[in-house]
């Protein structure tokens, strides 16, 4: 199978069917509650000429949709994910945990970050999920 572009919507949808199909996923992230925008932030030296903007729908265990969006989508999101494109990169190849990231001030939070760590096994999954898609990286 071909790599799928990140930031396209097929890398979007094999992603969401990634999450989908995990069980796991649903038993962590039962009762999580909120939407998440990830804003991921130009590089031009990466090939990354503009923001990319992903929007997540999670929903008490359920995936309802992963997406690419506008700007104010993603940023009227309940949580809002922000860092520079190297840095997803990392999180995408589980070089960087999201939520570590976060802690240590390499991603951004726009939200309640000990209601995120409650559910740190569920935002775990879904990043294992996503390393399961054959991603090929403007920079590659």
């Amino acid at each position: 199978m071909a790599k799928l572009d990140v930031f396209s919507e097929a890398w979007c949808r094999a992603w969401e069917d990634k999450v989908k199909a995990s069980k796991d996923f649903a038993v962590y992230n039962k009762g999580w509650q909120g939407d998440i925008g990830c804003v991921m932030l130009k590089d031009p030296a990466a090939n990354v000429a503009e923001d990319q903007y992903l929007y997540l729908d999670f929903e008490d265990g359920v995936v309802n949709g992963i997406r690419m969006v506008d700007k104010e989508t993603a940023e009227n999101s309940k949580f809002v994910i922000s860092g520079p494109y190297v840095r997803w990169k990392q999180v995408a190849n589980r070089e960087l945990d999201a939520v570590k990231g976060m802690m240590q001030g390499k991603l951004k939070l726009k939200g309640n970050l000990p209601y995120v760590v409650k559910y740190l096994k569920g935002v775990q999954e879904s990043i294992r999920c996503l390393t399961e898609v054959d991603s090929k990286f403007p920079d590659d």
